[in-house]
């Protein structure tokens, strides 16, 4: 993300129906017993019945025995009851549509995962009203508090199992986006936000610990656009609404997803190799030019390759809404949004920032929202690595200036647990990306971009706690008191080479 201030920036066994011994009266060739004496066959049955009954059970016993309830949250202690335990998401298949007239988002969404342990119950994150849920083609109970949705299974599942639950869904997110994450412009219609926006239209493992494959249909009204992430796999109408259907090929995590719907110019193509997807609102007056900025998404690309390593998506693409965006730039997964102003203010800066977040923060996602310096770091550094290769000067000079010139609150702010209310501080982005110029220069210009490459070309979710053993790794001095001083301690760093600083 780019901040508009900033420098650009979660039991029941359920019920058996076993279908009992097959009688001598459904087999083809049997003869039918006389009336009246067939009372011990139906004994026999009864009792050979209810032995398989109590087996059955026992069995269902024995193949979950300690089936709990996964409880709320994945226990990120910024967002306690963000996401659900207990399993892990790995596909949203979710289809939804909206009406303008009522300001009606309705849907229905599938959720395949994996247990990690044996279950009863599940929970998954979703601010729209309920209507039913199923795990496969069984109707199950649930109960909703707030975005907390708890699913009884109506079947216990083990841990390693496979299992798909499907919701049901419809209300208007405006009406519960609480402290932002959709936005209205004139009928132009985004939801989108960080930490969290996904609530407000599909329900998930809301969390970025837990990426997963992302399918998304939306049905709108005729002659409107609809874009998401990934692939545009078809553009049909079905019942007088236009149906776009948005396919990704990578795991993303849950924040990453966004819809925007309304009055778009949509240009695609191919450029060297990788199909893209630009998208500007055309209550924009400044249309045209935003659209020949975004054109400029495969240029920078191939830069920050240069630097990283390949792009880690199949497809490229950028999104200019209409919307007062509360942020300069998202990092929507293989199609940034854009503040359109922003956008036009530092079209390059900002697009380098969040391109960057593609190979940080996307490829390699948060562990936890206290990691968030994983993110931001990087891509700030990112903007001075590519100026420097660029011939804009060199990055070191960004730290020595900062150094210099930051006010004294900027070191008052903790970058290793900033909190929940700082995520987004500049001093995250600046002091961030001072931290990995001053680590570039303790460990030189090969180790840092090896490890840099490595680090990113690797997809999953992880720590800061895990980049500092990595970054060890890769490094021939010790670094724990250059990190100590950086990330751990609420004050200036000394200016010395142990630091990082240099001539």
């Amino acid at each position: 993300m780019s901040s508009t201030d900033g420098p650009l920036d979660p039991g029941s066994s359920g019920s058996v129906h076993p279908q009992g011994p097959v009688s001598v009266l459904d087999h083809p060739r049997a003869q039918r017993p006389r009336i009246g004496r067939n009372r011990p066959t139906i004994t026999v049955i009864a009792v050979v019945a209810a032995l398989l009954i109590a087996a059955i059970i026992a069995w269902v016993i024995v193949l979950v025995p300690d089936a709990t309830d996964g409880g709320t949250g994945v226990g990120d202690p910024y967002f306690p009851r963000m996401g659900g335990g207990g399993y892990d998401a790995e596909k949203y298949a979710i289809d939804v549509s909206w009406d303008d007239t009522h300001a009606l988002l309705s849907g229905t969404t599938t959720m395949t995962a994996r247990a990690t342990k044996d279950l009863s119950a599940v929970h998954v994150d979703l601010a729209l009203k309920v209507d039913r849920v199923s795990q496969g083609t069984t109707v199950t109970e649930y109960t909703q508090d707030g975005q907390d949705v708890r699913v009884k299974l109506a079947e216990p599942v083990r841990a390693g199992q496979e299992f798909a639950l499907t919701l049901s869904y419809a209300g208007n997110p405006g009406l519960v986006s609480g402290d932002g994450g959709f936005y209205d412009t004139n009928g132009e219609i985004v939801v989108a936000d960080e930490p969290s926006s996904a609530p407000l239209w599909f329900p998930s493992n809301d969390h970025p610990s837990d990426p997963a494959l992302m399918d998304v249909t939306l049905r709108v009204p005729t002659g409107k656009q609809a874009v998401s992430v990934g692939r545009l796999d078809s553009h049909t109408t079905e019942g007088g609404r236009d149906v776009w259907h948005w396919v990704s090929s990578q795991p993303m995590a849950t924040y990453l997803n966004f819809f925007a719907i309304g009055d778009f110019r949509i240009e695609q193509g191919v450029v060297d190799g990788r199909p893209y997807v630009y998208a500007v609102s055309n209550q924009l007056p400044n249309a045209d030019e935003l659209m020949t900025t975004l054109h400029d998404t495969a240029g920078i690309v191939k830069e920050l390759e240069n630097l990283y390593g390949p792009y880690p998506f199949t497809e490229i693409g950028g999104v200019a809404a209409g919307a007062d965006f509360d942020f300069g730039g998202l990092e929507i997964q293989t199609r940034p949004l854009y503040q359109a102003d922003a956008l036009q203010a530092d079209s390059r800066q900002l697009m380098v920032h969040e391109l960057a977040h593609m190979w940080f923060g996307n490829n390699v996602t948060l562990r936890g929202w206290k990691d968030i310096f994983m993110n931001e770091a990087f891509a700030t550094h990112a903007q001075w690595m590519v100026g420097e290769q660029a011939g804009d000067g060199p990055a070191n000079d960004y730290l020595n200036g900062y150094y210099d010139q930051l006010p004294d609150d900027i070191w008052q702010l903790k970058i290793s647990d900033p909190g929940p209310d700082d995520l987004f501080d500049e001093a995250v982005y600046v002091r961030g990306a001072m931290t990995m110029q001053a680590l570039r220069n303790v460990m030189g210009d090969d180790a840092f971009l090896a490890m840099c490459r490595e680090w990113a070309q690797r997809p999953g979710s992880r720590s800061l706690a895990e980049f500092r053993v990595f970054a060890q790794q890769h490094a021939s001095t010790d670094l724990s008191g250059f990190f100590t001083a950086w990330v751990d301690t609420p004050a200036k760093p000394e200016r010395t080479p142990q630091n990082g600083f240099i001539a």
